[in-house]
């Protein structure tokens, strides 16, 4: 069977879901811009670290003479090679120590080891003038040169693939910015640690997102969600029933709202099922009194509106009735022949067999009934065992002839309670019939007399009664 979760719950999931969402959106944001924040301060500490082990072997007042006679000797041959170990320690693509000249900032290469990792280009020759601009290269050298800049980085996108380059200052002895050094990354690696980090930070907050999910979610099941229900459940059925208040209300001991409501609840309850089985009785007990007067018209009849109000109930508890349409049942039942007290005395206890003109008489005391109980509406359909006792399932009862279904409910049970009754009751006419023939009666009018359903039950309870007990008693 499939389980349909209450919409209360629902909100609360999608409310807790969306809460989440924001939470986590809010934490990835911030963790995103935390790394990236670091990612930068790694690097700019990792570029200053290369520029001060450029600086080592640097000499800027060689500067001037590379430049005027860009001639490899030893020492730069020798300042390479240092310059490539860097590369290699660092992993960078490229690196170099160059000067510019304003206003253009054309780079003039002293020191460049062009090789790297990914590219195989010739070595410039020293003082080798790059025709070469770029809006964020020029950008970046324009502040060091005339900003003062300690260190600026851009990306940048070249025949070798997107980067990031770093420029750092080189100082002469008098501190005058002669040149400087420039170190580049491939920008894949910053990628791939980024993807890495949002990857991890994904699934980190996926995880703790269904575990918080899941963890409110049955905390507010528990705490607030399955009280209010056990609360609206319970109302709902009290409202169909009036029976009992049920005792699950009390074991919602919460110290809160919820727990006073659940309290009010019961003792409500419990004050109007008090009230209505007051009602009740004072209903039952003047609708027995009015039944007794009723038998009493009927010389040879004691306790038939009774027992026939008994029967029905049973007939109705076991067809799966609640309790209080078993209660209204009763008290139906107890009045199924009040329309016989606008029958003279001298029909209903007539010695002998009736005339067809006193027969059409008795007939007459379903709509008598229906006349006098019609009115009352404090029990719904009170009328309607009075008027269609006699109906029969073929549609030949009396008195509106209807047949199956047609007949109402009420007027089907008391039917076959009442044939039973007559059957089992001394008459004016004869004595009560034995149990075996007032079973076979019944047997017989399954389908013509007596709806199917119901006459099988009145046969289960026949089949139970060993000692015959279900009777009109001796006096």
């Amino acid at each position: 069977m499939t389980r349909h979760f209450p919409v209360i719950t629902k909100k609360v999931v999608f409310y807790i879901i969306a809460v989440n969402v924001l939470l986590c959106s809010l934490v990835f944001t911030s963790s995103y811009l935390a790394f990236d924040r670091q990612f930068k301060e790694q690097y700019d500490t990792e570029i200053q670290d290369i520029a001060e082990a450029a600086r080592s072997f640097l000499n800027p007042e060689d500067f001037e003479k590379y430049k005027k006679e860009p001639v490899p000797d030893e020492k730069w041959y020798a300042v390479i090679d240092d310059l490539q170990r860097i590369v290699d320690n660092f992993n960078l693509n490229v690196i170099y120590v160059s000067a510019v000249d304003a206003p253009d900032y054309t780079h003039i290469f002293y020191f460049y080891d062009p090789v790297g990792k990914v590219t195989k280009w010739t070595p410039y020759p020293l003082g080798y003038e790059e025709d070469y601009f770029e809006p964020s290269y020029h950008a970046t050298t324009v502040r060091v040169y005339e900003e003062g800049a300690s260190l600026v980085r851009h990306t940048i996108k070249s025949r070798s693939g997107s980067h990031i380059t770093a420029q750092l200052p080189v100082y002469d002895s008098s501190g005058k910015i002669v040149a400087l050094i420039g170190a580049q990354k491939n920008v894949q690696e910053f990628v791939d640690a980024k993807l890495s980090f949002i990857k991890n930070v994904i699934i980190t907050i996926l995880i703790a997102g269904i575990c918080s999910i899941v963890f409110f979610a049955l905390y507010f099941n528990i705490n607030y969600i399955k009280p209010v229900l056990l609360i609206t459940k319970e109302t709902n059925r009290f409202a169909s029933n009036n029976d009992n208040p049920a005792e699950d209300l009390l074991s919602i001991k919460k110290r809160n709202e919820l727990g006073t409501l659940a309290k009010s609840v019961y003792q409500m309850e419990n004050v109007v099922h008090k009230n209505i089985e007051a009602l009740t009785k004072m209903t039952t007990e003047t609708a027995t009194a009015l039944a007794s007067a009723i038998d009493a018209k009927d010389t040879y009849t004691h306790g038939h509106s009774t027992r026939v109000a008994e029967y029905s109930r049973e007939i109705a508890k076991r067809a799966g009735k609640t309790e209080s349409e078993c209660r209204d049942l009763y008290i139906i039942a107890l009045l199924h022949d009040v329309g016989k007290i606008g029958i003279p005395n001298s029909i209903i206890n007539k010695e002998g067999k009736l005339t067809p003109e006193e027969y059409e008489i008795i007939k007459n005391h379903p709509k008598i009934g229906n006349q006098i109980l019609k009115n009352i509406t404090q029990i719904p359909h009170i009328s309607d065992g009075a008027h269609y006792h006699h109906e029969r399932y073929d549609g030949k009862g009396y008195p509106e002839g209807l047949a199956g279904e047609n007949i109402p409910e009420i007027g089907r049970i008391i039917a076959v309670a009442d044939a039973y009754d007559a059957m089992t009751s001394n008459r004016s006419y004869r004595k009560l019939l034995t149990q075996q023939i007032a079973r076979s009666e019944i047997e017989k009018g399954i389908g013509t007399q007596f709806d199917p359903t119901f006459a099988k039950i009145m046969l289960e309870m026949i089949g139970e009664d060993k000692d015959f007990s279900m009777r009109e008693m001796d006096n």
